[in-house]
C-alpha cells in the first residue's frame, strides 16, 4: 500500500528511536511528499542542531548523517502548484504546510502517516489519516 507521509513521521524515522522497527519497514519502500517535505525536514534537524536545549540537540556530525538518511530515502515529491487550490480550501482546519500533506493523500487517494497529534483532529477533509503509532483503542 502506498503512503503519503510528512515531515514529522520522517524525522521520527531518522530520529532512529528504539522500538520503530515497523517504522522503518514502512517508510523502506516508496513513498509520497509534496515536495516541501526537502525543506521542512532541513529546517526540523537544523533547528535540533542549533537548540540550547540538552536533551533535544544533535550534533553537527548527527544532522549531516540524518540528511544522508534522508537523501537515501524513496520518496517521490510532488509538485505543489497543483495542490494550492485545495490547500486554500482547507484554511479554516489547516495550516498551508499541513494542508499539502492532506491535499496529496486527497489527490493520491492514500492515507497520509504522521507522527503529528493535531492531524486526529483536523476536519473538512476526505484523507485517511493514521497517526504512528496509532493510539490504543479506548
Amino acid at each position: 500500500m502506498s503512503l503519503v507521509v510528512d515531515a514529522s513521521i520522517v524525522f521520527r524515522l531518522l530520529a532512529n528511536l528504539k522500538g520503530d522497527d515497523l517504522l522503518q519497514q514502512r517508510l523502506s519502500r516508496r513513498v509520497h511528499a509534496p515536495a516541501l517535505i526537502d525543506a521542512e525536514i532541513a529546517s526540523v534537524v537544523r533547528g535540533h542542531a542549533i537548540t540550547s536545549k540538552p536533551h533535544v540537540r544533535i550534533s553537527a556530525a548527527r544532522a549531516h548523517a540524518m540528511l544522508e538518511q534522508f537523501a537515501e530515502l524513496r520518496i517521490v515529491r510532488h509538485p505543489m502548484a497543483p495542490l494550492q487550490r485545495r490547500v486554500l480550501e482547507l484554511r479554516d482546519n489547516l495550516t498551508a504546510y499541513d494542508g499539502m500533506y492532506v491535499a496529496l493523500a486527497e489527490y493520491l487517494g492514500v492515507p497520509l502517516l504522521t507522527d503529528d497529534a493535531k492531524f486526529a483532529g483536523s476536519t473538512g477533509h476526505r484523507a485517511e489519516i493514521q497517526r504512528y503509532p496509532s493510539p490504543a483503542p479506548d
